[in-house]
């Protein structure tokens, strides 16, 4: 029988973080305000596509940009996907507030406030979702640098 190696399962946002080489954009309005979403806890929402960005500045109204930003190396990252054993911190994060993997309380800020509390006592910096539109979260801004023109 063929022995095969063992196949490891890479993290997601070490792909992500790779493939755009730290960098990442937010869509803002004046003032630098985003949309308010906090579905993967609280601080500054990014994605890794500039067409997204855009998406979140126009629904800013008159005045929304899109910055550019560089995140700071070794940042640890929690998987919010939900669905595989490297997503276990953040699986059993929401199941201690009563949701699943999947659910949320929208844009509540108590519910984004005591995530981002859980998930920075086991160590995180952020969560990053599967998906562009909710993208990835940085609970403190020192480690997110705009990236000047």
């Amino acid at each position: 029988m063929k022995q095969f190696k063992t196949l490891y399962e890479a993290s997601m946002w070490n792909y992500i973080y790779k493939k755009n080489k730290g960098i990442f954009y937010r869509g803002v309005g004046r003032g630098g305000q985003g949309t308010g979403l906090g579905v993967l806890g609280t601080g500054v929402y990014l994605t890794w596509s500039e067409g997204m960005a855009s998406a979140f500045a126009k629904r800013q109204g008159a005045g929304g940009v899109v910055k550019k930003y560089k995140l700071k190396t070794n940042l640890k990252i929690v998987d919010a996907g939900g669905l595989t054993d490297g997503d276990k911190d953040w699986i059993e994060t929401k199941e201690m507030m009563g949701f699943a993997p999947q659910q949320h309380a929208g844009n509540d800020k108590m519910f984004a406030n005591m995530l981002s509390m859980m998930l920075e006592e086991k160590g995180y910096h952020g969560a990053v979702s599967d998906d562009v539109a909710t993208g990835i979260v940085i609970f403190n801004k020192k480690n997110v640098k705009e990236v000047k023109k």
